[in-house]
């Protein structure tokens, strides 16, 4: 076997990365599977060593237990959240992070007031407003103009009108909110969630863009998880 030796080169490990292993239909993750294994035969048929193999992702690690070899990769599990949100699982994952805003502004508008940019939401009815200092300079996606949700005391309520690089509007009708209260954009209030689902629907995306968009301008704050 000295021939296959290269004193430049040490081979530590030998990995692939799934493409569809998230998939419900588990059929083309198998097969990619099948070709790797098939690839590792290189070492047993010349009576080698393998070296370390991983291939295993978050979707793997829960639907393709033969796929975890010898290390595995969680990336999203890491954060709590489901690559697929049609995979079943009784994995007790919980989210590992919250992110919130607060209020900084509050107005009344009136029946037909147009509302950010292009106005594209107008008001139906008189009805409150709140203003938060966050925007797509932020991560949170302008996609999500006119669809999203926050939680504001424990409620729902839609962030109306398009989202701004540095602030967002929430229509609250007519509850209350005051300038420092927290706002819930991603995580859970009184019983209440926000997943990074949702986001991820309501921005025509995958959590993966939802998690890697939340940049640097957002102050974050480390908490023991016990």
């Amino acid at each position: 076997m000295e021939s296959l030796r290269c004193r430049h080169v040490i081979i530590e490990g030998i990995f692939s990365h799934f493409a569809n292993a998230d998939a419900p239909d588990t059929a083309d993750a198998l097969e990619q599977l099948s070709r790797f294994r098939k690839t590792l035969e290189f070492y047993t048929e010349r009576g080698l060593k393998p070296p370390m193999r991983h291939m295993a992702n978050s979707g793997a690690l829960l639907q393709l237990p033969d796929a975890l070899l010898d290390m595995v990769r969680p990336g999203l599990l890491l954060y709590g959240c489901l690559p697929n949100e049609k995979i079943e699982t009784e994995l007790p994952i919980k989210p590992a992070m919250r992110w919130v805003s607060r209020v900084v502004y509050f107005k009344v508008i009136e029946p037909g007031a147009p509302v950010s940019y292009g106005s594209t939401w107008r008001s139906t009815c008189q009805t409150r407003l709140i203003t938060l200092p966050i925007g797509y300079g932020d991560g949170y996606m302008r996609r999500m103009s006119n669809r999203a949700q926050v939680l504001v005391r424990g409620r729902r309520h839609p962030v109306v009108g398009t989202i701004c690089m540095d602030q967002i509007m929430v229509d609250i009708g007519w509850e209350e909110a005051y300038n420092t209260d927290e706002v819930v954009l991603l995580g859970e209030q009184e019983g209440l969630e926000i997943t990074v689902a949702d986001l991820a629907r309501w921005a025509d995306t995958i959590p993966y863009e939802i998690l890697t968009a939340i940049n640097t301008r957002v102050p974050r704050i480390y908490r023991d998880g016990s």
